[in-house]
């Protein structure tokens, strides 16, 4: 039975944006495992927050704020930059 654990960032994401991210990582592994539909019953993915300060990047803690900001700056930049 394959089973998927997602983590977001506390209060990033809507329950709408959840149920999408629930429905699409099930199509994924139906898909990778080139498995039939019939599996899908069976297929779990759970959608978790990590608290506010615990999404860890390079030994450092960040808060929702800050994450924003290090995955704008690392767009611009083309690479993460997890700042100490």
């Amino acid at each position: 039975m394959p089973f998927a654990h997602v983590i977001v960032p506390q209060g990033a994401l809507t329950v709408e944006k959840r149920q999408r991210i629930v429905t699409l990582v099930t199509d994924a592994i139906i898909e990778a495992e080139e498995a039939p539909q019939s599996i899908r019953p069976y297929v779990t993915v759970l959608v978790s927050e990590a608290a506010e300060g615990g999404w860890g990047i390079a030994g450092r803690g960040y808060t929702r704020p800050e994450l924003r900001e290090l995955v704008a700056g690392s767009a611009q930049a083309g690479t993460p930059k997890p700042s100490a």
